[in-house]
């Protein structure tokens, strides 16, 4: 009888181990999946922040060298057989549109890969993008255009937008992807 138990008790422990190595062996290869998720991801981020950057710059050069040009206009408006403030107007429009949309669509991309502070700065580079763009059209079409002090506070405003974004994209791609739960490793920093 002493035999039949031990041989039970070798069973159990055969049992136990072979699901215990089962469990950790699925629990390595979750994390595996994860952090190699995680490595890409973080890739796929740095990838569309730095495309954001240059098509934010690009853009807001754009914008630049539309009002920088303002005498230029001025004089292709007042020398236009026709209406030239009409068209200078529709051309500031056109140009504008144009550097807005295409900054616009790569900060979408930005806003797919997330995390959720980029997406805040995200969306704060898009409302003061929107903001410089109003303010470029302002007054289009008048002799008083450009109008400088919405400018000059629309300029402000897309500085402190793209430090922000940057901040929050910093943050975003330091940190490498660590196996196991986000729910331990959040766990585990509260403590220290």
């Amino acid at each position: 009888m002493g035999e039949q138990w031990g041989n039970i008790v070798v069973a159990l422990i055969v049992a136990v181990s072979a699901l215990g190595g089962t469990f950790l062996g699925r629990r390595q290869v979750a994390d595996e999946a994860a952090v190699e998720h995680g490595q890409w991801l973080r890739g796929q981020r740095q990838e569309a922040f730095a495309a954001l950057l240059v098509s934010w710059d690009d853009g807001l050069k754009q914008l630049d060298d539309l009002v920088g040009n303002w005498e230029g206009a001025h004089y292709a408006a007042e020398h236009f057989q026709g209406n030239g403030w009409e068209e200078l107007e529709k051309s500031i429009r056109e140009d504008t549109h144009e550097a807005f949309e295409a900054v616009k669509r790569v900060i979408e991309r930005v806003q797919l890969l997330g995390p959720p502070a980029v997406d805040d700065a995200a969306v704060q580079l898009v409302a003061a993008l929107t903001v410089l763009r109003d303010a470029v059209r302002s007054r289009a079409g008048g002799e008083d255009w450009p109008d400088w002090d919405a400018y000059a506070a629309a300029t402000e405003r897309v500085v402190t937008a793209r430090d922000g974004f940057l901040q929050a994209a910093k943050v975003a791609t330091q940190e490498a992807p660590r196996p196991g739960s986000r729910r331990r490793r959040d766990r585990f920093r509260r403590r220290c």
